[in-house]
């Protein structure tokens, strides 16, 4: 019915074109016509990769690429609850940009791309390191509200969808509002969060976690929530976020 309505407004010719723009792929960031979904190669090329020498628990740059296998010496003298880190690259530029769009902007023509770059950082995980519960990092439900989605708990289901991993929205919660991070320094982060998260000790109890988020800085809300997942029972907290930003 929704054809005929068509071809009753628009001539032979228009609807043909009308018809092929809809089977045109776009890159979702220039919104040029190319043949993959996804970004196209030019977009792609923008995008920072992660540095190879850095530190394999929180990201940061290394002085000597001998020292990839290890902790950074900030790490090895203040453990972080979480043992590893992956992410596919800088919190800059183009990535920056989508993720911004992504979460305040409305623009939700990501989802493919993003897809895309979590699947490929979850195959950086070593097979023995394998996670068998994926657990997204909560908002509380007021913050819920105002956004209307939880942008970890989508990049969550493509990770658990990648590795294989059950997903559980349910093991980790979010008990108190907190300040956002943005608008504090690294300390003030880590006080701000304390407390903050609730998990599930019959669900995390000896297993092996996948944290996802969306955004790794300073690392205090992953390292407040892998702690959390700790003290419940859990054998091992993993942290996965699309990129990082170094600071």
């Amino acid at each position: 019915m929704f054809a005929k309505f068509l071809q009753y407004i628009f001539p032979v010719t228009k609807l043909t074109g009308l018809k092929k723009a809809f089977r045109e792929k776009r890159c979702p960031a220039c919104l040029n016509i190319h043949t993959e979904k996804g970004l196209c190669e030019s977009c792609l090329s923008t995008i920072k990769p992660k540095p190879e020498n850095i530190c394999i628990v929180c990201g940061n740059k290394l002085n000597s690429p001998d020292a990839i296998s290890l902790p950074c010496i900030t790490c090895q003298t203040v453990p972080r609850n979480f043992s590893r880190l992956y992410f596919l690259g800088l919190h800059e530029g183009l990535l920056r940009d989508m993720l911004l769009g992504w979460k305040f902007n409305n623009q939700y023509g990501y989802d493919t791309v993003f897809q895309q770059f979590i699947s490929r950082s979850c195959a950086d995980i070593p097979e023995t390191n394998r996670p068998d519960l994926t657990i997204p990092v909560p908002l509380h439900p007021s913050r819920l509200r105002e956004r209307g989605f939880n942008q970890s708990l989508i990049l969550a289901r493509f990770a658990s969808s990648a590795t294989g991993a059950k997903l559980s929205a349910k093991a980790l919660i979010r008990t108190r509002k907190t300040i956002p991070q943005t608008k504090l320094s690294g300390s003030a982060r880590r006080k701000n969060l304390h407390t903050a998260f609730v998990a599930a000790p019959s669900l995390v109890k000896n297993k092996k976690i996948l944290l996802v988020d969306d955004v790794y800085t300073t690392g205090s809300t992953v390292d407040e929530c892998a702690r959390t997942l700790l003290e419940a029972g859990a054998e091992r907290v993993e942290v996965l976020t699309l990129s990082r930003a170094l600071i």
